[in-house]
């Protein structure tokens, strides 16, 4: 004759047991209570209470509020392990079959009165729950649904081998096994309990551009989002102020080589540049600025007192463009002693800061 829970639960502990947390026995007390619409009025366990210190909850978010705004943030939810919870209307059954089928290992369950209330188990290393049918939680399976619209994708070092047994097993083959042009050999399957198996091998590698290029003679088109380019890290950034920036960044970019990519002119006087960017093509950036801004100390700076050194593997051609516009030469091309297989050579941009460019970067 089988015990009752809640007489073993109430059990005597003289002999060595640990008795049950009282909190658990109550809230499962209550959960059965109601699950089994039983009387409200069963008895209770006085639990002891302590009074707990005032906490403020704090949550992490991906926007930000301004004053006089309500908050509205999005809470930002990092997930750590995201493990399928199988329902199936026969668990005991269902343990059985994957281990049989998929060769997995059950790592525990939990049952009550022949109910499977969780299971986990594991296909060559990947988690898996599982559970009987609960219709009273709206936990249903499968069978009940009528299908399921989420598959298992598993990577399975023989795809072959694994699908023929778990087809010998029982299961329903939907796409038997074939090379993808995404670089996998792929078959799915829907098991004797109503879950949808796609069981993948990898046989070879396969970037986006030729996925893209072999999905397109089926038919199919692939895209890809382009990853944002990294911020520039252990760079020294050069400040130069002009009177004339907007002449001083065409100097800049026409004849030295610079390239813009950003120039923020003030709101009140577009000849006024609060901020540029201007990248060299081999690396490195320029910020080039109107001097002496009202309220911007770094702008107080005397003009044309400059000088920068720019590193460039072809510092003829730089030399060329700066003759053919015929900017002030400072020094022309030489080999410095330093660097006996480089070259470098100085000029004077209009507002008198000095430049140079050479090949030489530093020793190794």
């Amino acid at each position: 004759m089988s015990t009752d829970p809640f007489d073993a639960l109430a059990a005597d502990t003289t002999g060595g047991a640990p008795a049950p947390d009282a909190g658990f026995v109550a809230r499962l007390r209550t959960r059965l209570a109601g699950a089994l619409e039983l009387d409200p009025d069963l008895p209770t366990i006085d639990l002891p209470t302590i009074d707990l210190p005032e906490r403020t909850p704090t949550m992490s978010t991906t926007s930000t509020t301004t004053t006089g705004t309500k908050a509205n943030a999005e809470t930002s939810a990092v997930a750590t392990a995201v493990v399928p919870y199988l329902t199936v209307h026969d668990g005991a059954g269902a343990l059985e079959w994957y281990t049989a089928a998929f060769g997995a290992t059950e790592v525990m369950r939990v049952e009550a009165d022949g109910i499977l209330g969780h299971a986990e188990f594991t296909i060559a290393g990947a988690s898996f729950y599982l559970s009987d049918e609960h219709p009273q939680f709206g936990v249903l399976s499968p069978q009940s649904l009528g299908g399921t619209s989420v598959a298992m994708h598993v990577t399975v070092g023989d795809v072959d081998a694994v699908f023929a047994a778990a087809v010998e097993a029982g299961a329903t083959a939907l796409a038997e096994p074939a090379d993808q042009s995404h670089g996998a050999r792929h078959g799915t399957l829907v098991d004797p309990f109503g879950h949808r198996w796609m069981l993948s091998q990898p046989i070879e590698s396969v970037d986006v551009d030729t996925y893209r290029d072999r999905a397109a003679g089926e038919g199919y088109t692939v895209t890809a989002p382009t990853p944002a380019a990294p911020r520039p890290v252990g760079q020294i950034w050069a400040a130069m102020p002009y009177a004339d920036a907007p002449a001083g960044i065409r100097f800049l970019t026409d004849v030295l080589g610079f390239e813009q990519q950003i120039v923020v002119p003030s709101q009140d006087d577009p000849n006024v540049i609060e901020h540029s960017q201007l990248r060299w093509p081999e690396g490195g950036i320029l910020q080039a600025a109107t001097a002496n801004r009202p309220g911007n100390p770094y702008s107080e700076r005397p003009t044309g007192s400059e000088s920068l050194y720019v590193v460039t593997a072809d510092p003829q051609a730089v030399w060329q463009r700066c003759q053919d516009a015929g900017v002030d030469v400072v020094a022309p091309p030489s080999v410095p002693d330093y660097a006996p297989d480089t070259m470098v050579f100085s000029i004077r941009d209009p507002e008198g800061n000095i430049f140079s460019f050479g090949s030489y970067g530093g020793e190794p």
